[in-house]
């Protein structure tokens, strides 16, 4: 069993009013005769003392009975340490020095948890004041979850506030799996899973959260997965911020790309609908060969029904196209490896009525 805790935090460096500031005067009740999962929460941080201070108070200001939270700064040269240092009775483990960046100290962290729903959270997010209470209780009251998801606040540079609807499920995995796309800030999983697929890659710098997710997806599907209907995390774009400095919304490109077409080529997909999708889809100027050794969970998705998916879709797109020669080949390919279904002779039929 576990009871509230109520922290009395140091006074925020400057005089700031509202969540998460002025202290926990609407804190939640968190009833004492349940017995609250464990949440670990890691916050990779480099450099960010502008937002950090926020960030932390958004945390324990949850008063959440049963937090383990986890700050691995890279070396910050800032106000950073001496503010991570205010709160540091009230944090479970921190560490500040160099690491090869954001991909390294989110696995540095995960060493570190032992909790049951785990999430990280960049030093210049926040996280609203009833976030652990509505995600944990998603959790206890069904056992059999793996994520629960919310929906975000996008915070311009100007100060602007927009709602966004974070992480959302395709038609089908495979769809999912291919949009290689989740809202990370705002979507919570069980820790086990983060550990079974082995965190995230350390090679990707833009959307290794993306790659988990897909990793996630091969091994569990997208059946134990709740959408909330609030609002969990502010969401921070700055002029510092990777998501916007420098323009380098080519760098997701690029990486999701990747992601894919190796999931592809894994596969077996045919070397000529991989390079239609660099082309063609994304339109992505280099491709980096991850080689990824991918583990699916046959019971969930298999490399066939990838193969089918892709095959497929290749052969819609030539007919949207008009181009009948390459929706032709596409379905010879479907023709040699069996791939009887209603699709292939739907296909075959709208080809010869086309002539």
């Amino acid at each position: 069993m576990s009871s509230n805790v109520f922290y009395e935090l140091p006074t925020p460096a400057q005089e700031l009013f509202g969540w998460p500031w002025t202290g926990n005067l609407d804190g939640i009740s968190f009833d004492p005769l349940i017995t609250w999962p464990k949440i670990s929460i890691v916050t990779p941080s480099f450099n960010q003392g502008k937002y950090i201070e926020e960030t932390i108070r958004s945390v324990l200001l949850q008063n959440y009975p049963n937090l383990e939270y986890i700050i691995i700064d890279g070396g910050s040269t800032d106000e950073s340490v001496s503010i991570i240092k205010k709160y540091e009775p009230w944090i479970t483990y921190w560490e500040t020095e160099p690491d090869r960046g954001q991909s390294h100290a989110i696995n540095k962290g995960l060493e570190k948890c032992t909790g049951e729903i785990f999430n990280w959270l960049n030093s210049d997010d926040s996280y609203l004041h009833d976030t652990f209470y509505n995600v944990a209780n998603a959790f206890i009251a069904d056992p059999d979850l793996k994520v629960v998801s919310g929906f975000e606040n996008h915070i311009s540079s100007a100060g602007q506030l927009s709602l966004y609807q974070g992480t959302v499920l395709a038609e089908t995995l495979e769809e999912t799996i291919e949009l290689c796309e989740i809202s990370q800030p705002s979507t919570f999983f069980r820790l086990s899973c983060i550990m079974k697929v082995n965190g995230v890659s350390e090679d990707l710098h833009y959307i290794m959260d993306g790659e988990m997710w897909v990793k996630f997806l091969l091994m569990y599907g997208q059946v134990n997965f709740r959408k909330l209907k609030t609002t969990v995390v502010n969401f921070r774009f700055h002029e510092n911020s990777k998501t916007v400095s420098n323009s380098l919304v080519n760098n997701f490109l690029f990486e999701r790309c990747s992601i894919v077409t190796d999931l592809q080529r894994f596969a077996g997909v045919h070397d000529d609908i991989v390079d239609y999708y660099v082309d063609t889809i994304y339109k992505s100027p280099k491709v980096y060969q991850l080689d990824r050794k991918w583990i699916l969970n046959e019971s969930v998705i298999t490399r066939r029904h990838l193969w089918l998916y892709f095959t497929q879709k290749y052969v819609m797109k030539q007919f949207r196209r008009n181009n009948r020669a390459r929706a032709y080949w596409g379905i010879k390919q479907l023709m040699e490896n069996r791939a009887f279904d209603y699709f292939l002779v739907k296909s075959i039929l709208k080809l010869l009525w086309k002539r």
